[in-house]
């Protein structure tokens, strides 16, 4: 009835302020959310380290699972523990080098700063160069230029951390990019808030209805109990290539849910 299916799209993020709790992962967050706006979600998220053999088997092991897409964040600076490119190129069985257009990007970044007396230092040399047979995307925001390669099939984009930076290339490179792969797609997110029903109630009607749409999104998010009555939110997202069908389909499932949740003893308060 026109549901697609979701494309594989993997991020790596990269760096130890993400795993000793200094930095929350906002940039992982950021692209989850654009993607599923996009009509497709992250398949995974993983974080690691600055270091050279996690970040290197953390791109070797999601390429043995053949994502179409693999979103890089962090790491791409001049400082010795930014090591993401270096990473990704030892992952590839590839060598870094110094890239021309990529040279130019941070040339450019620092005349654009009024800075173009500044030599280009072997630390700022550093964020040009780049895995054999990379592209440098512009960042317009920063100084060190986003990278777009292919590998066994899969786009591999590498983006700098600063969110600013981030968001700014991922909307000038890869979301183009993912949004020509997946075509235009709608996307219909119905929310249900539910009262008097336990999750465990309700637990069989999700099953049944996720077996009827196997390709729609269906979660439930308990938000405790008070004074006796227990809350649940629940989400049902549906994304097609046509606006009717995402919004009929949408419209169905809710409708059935309504009806199994009261006949279990819940009660609907909303819909969104």
């Amino acid at each position: 009835m026109g549901i697609q299916g979701w494309m594989r799209v993997e991020v790596l993020t990269v760096g130890r302020e993400l795993l000793i709790g200094k930095t929350v992962n906002t940039n992982a967050h950021w692209i989850g959310g654009r993607l599923a706006r996009m009509g497709t979600r992250l398949s995974r998220i993983t974080t690691v380290d600055d270091d050279l053999r996690e970040i290197s088997s953390s791109v070797r092991e999601s390429l043995r699972r053949k994502p179409e897409f693999m979103v890089v964040v962090g790491g791409l600076g001049p400082t010795p523990d930014d090591m993401t490119l270096a990473g990704i190129a030892k992952g590839l069985h590839r060598r870094l080098a110094l890239n021309g257009e990529a040279l130019r990007m941070v040339r450019d970044h620092y005349v654009e700063m009024g800075r173009g007396d500044l030599k280009l230092t072997s630390a700022r040399r550093k964020m040009a160069r780049l895995p054999l047979g990379a592209t440098p995307l512009k960042n317009t925001v920063g100084t060190a230029p986003g990278v777009r390669l292919e590998a066994r099939g899969t786009i591999i984009f590498a983006l700098p951390g600063v969110p600013r930076e981030m968001k700014s290339v991922f909307r000038r490179s890869p979301e183009g990019e993912i949004r020509q792969r997946l075509g235009r797609l709608h996307t219909r997110t119905v929310i249900l808030k539910l009262e008097r029903i336990f999750e465990s109630t309700l637990a069989p009607i999700l099953k049944r209805t996720m077996k009827r749409y196997p390709n729609v999104y269906i979660k439930s998010h308990p938000k405790g109990v008070e004074e006796g009555v227990s809350k649940i939110e629940l989400d049902v997202v549906v994304v097609s290539k046509r606006r009717a069908d995402s919004t009929k389909i949408s419209e169905m499932i809710a409708s059935e849910l309504k009806r199994e949740v009261a006949r279990a003893g819940g009660t609907v308060l909303s819909t969104r």
